[in-house]
């Protein structure tokens, strides 16, 4: 799995990114999803739209509509914990598809980590992306979820 900040550089080096940059210079990021691969949010308050970029071999876009919602920032520069370390603080072993979000939370960024299991669980993890300390940690089943 590529790391969250190096999928970040990859974007943000791009011509995809550069030119979206030019036209939306007052948009930031905003979150982040992994399912096989980065979807990397970016909001901008004057269009009120989220773009995702995603890196599957190349930088793609895709523009959704942020529904007239502020999203907060999230500030990578307080990122100290990146995914690989974030998934071994949870003590949950990665055996089959995980869903990772990175967001921010009262002003600090925060892994969402959840891993199904193959007795019908779902193991969900937060952990400080500033300091790698377990904000909560639960597991229920599919069923409860609903």
């Amino acid at each position: 799995m590529l790391g969250f900040m190096q999928a970040l550089s990859k974007i943000e080096g791009s011509q995809v990114f550069r030119e979206y940059q030019k036209k939306n210079s007052e948009s930031y990021l905003t979150n982040s999803l992994y399912i096989h691969e980065w979807q990397i949010n970016f909001y901008s308050k004057k269009t009120k739209l989220i773009t995702s970029f995603t890196t599957n071999g190349r930088v793609s876009k895709k523009v959704m509509d942020g529904k007239n919602k502020e999203f907060p920032v999230l500030n990578k520069n307080k990122i100290k914990i990146d995914i690989a370390k974030a998934i071994e603080i949870s003590g949950n072993r990665q055996e089959g598809t995980a869903i990772i979000i990175i967001q921010t939370e009262n002003s600090i960024p925060v892994w969402n980590i959840s891993i199904p299991t193959p007795s019908l669980k779902v193991i969900n993890s937060k952990i400080s992306a500033e300091s790698g300390e377990i904000w909560e940690k639960s597991e229920k089943n599919i069923m409860e979820l609903r």
